[in-house]
């Protein structure tokens, strides 16, 4: 169930952006990063997972700026950025002084047994990362790494077998993350095909393009001042969502990232990347109305 802007209970709130935000038009003019090379949280980092033609929708639909498919610039990314970023300024300008780019608006998962995040962070402190390179170099995190539920891939492949082997070396915590999450939502428990686990993931503006639905991420750790999973409801409205010993779902389809933090924060994300595909409505959803609640 998605939740609704007019819930009397959420906690909205907007954050004001720095002169570097309000500033982005210039940067729209440097080379696209991957991921991992974004500022979360300047807006043209929020913006740039979305393609060319998104921006160009977002421009005729939001603001309505037009650009003729027989101009120049019309296709060409660092002038649509541009334009945009300046809409979104232009716009802000015109509410009030030091007005927000964007809303932001608060949302909490749905809490863990304290037992379960203490076998988990117990867990996590004594996990023996592979040596190898990380696993998704495009994103910024100390330590990534992913376990693949067996029969997600083609039978009897060498990357399946070689995924076997790592989940059987990976068994204890990929189960004891499963259970969680069964807590909370047994069918997703038992539909999910992959576990990331993370340590330290930062910022990183993305959209999980292999993904078929949406994911549940939960965080762990002694970190503070942030780490909630940062994803765009609208073109004016950002969710974040804490995660910290809380499951909240979340569909990563939609651009997201890792808000600023202090400290060292794990995270485990479940997600789907094959199997029948989930429509893609909305960014963020309640709790399943089965999952109890630990506190």
């Amino acid at each position: 169930e998605a939740l609704l802007p007019n819930n009397p209970q959420l906690d909205l709130r907007c954050t004001v952006p720095s002169e570097s935000a309000l500033s982005d038009g210039g940067d729209a003019k440097r080379k696209k990063l991957s991921a991992c090379d974004r500022d979360a949280t300047l807006l043209q980092s929020q913006l740039e997972p979305l393609s060319t033609p998104q921006l160009r929708k977002r421009l005729e639909r939001s603001f309505g700026v037009i650009l003729e498919d027989d101009s120049d610039k019309a296709y060409d990314r660092t002038h649509v950025m541009t334009t945009l970023l300046q809409c979104y300024y232009d716009r802000a300008s015109l509410c009030a002084p030091g007005a927000p780019l964007r809303e932001v608006r608060y949302e909490h998962g749905t809490p863990v047994s304290p037992h379960l995040l203490t076998e988990l962070r117990t867990a996590l402190d004594a996990i023996p990362w592979p040596t190898t390179t990380r696993e998704r170099p495009k994103i910024q995190a100390e330590r990534y790494m992913i376990l693949q539920r067996p029969g997600s891939g083609k039978v009897d492949s060498k990357r399946t077998r070689r995924e076997t082997a790592k989940l059987t070396k990976y068994k204890g915590l990929f189960d004891l993350a499963a259970r969680t999450l069964e807590e909370v939502d047994a069918k997703f428990a038992k539909d999910f095909t992959a576990l990331a686990v993370t340590k330290n993931f930062v910022g990183s503006p993305h959209i999980d393009t292999l993904n078929v639905g949406p994911f549940y991420g939960l965080s762990l750790g002694e970190f503070h001042s942030g780490g909630a999973i940062a994803v765009e409801c609208s073109p004016f409205l950002v969710a974040e969502v804490d995660t910290k010993g809380r499951l909240g779902k979340v569909d990563g389809r939609f651009p997201h990232w890792v808000t600023p933090y202090e400290g060292t924060r794990y995270s485990l994300i479940y997600y789907v990347t094959s199997g029948e595909v989930t429509p893609q409505t909305t960014a963020i959803f309640a709790p399943p109305i089965s999952s109890g609640s630990h506190g």
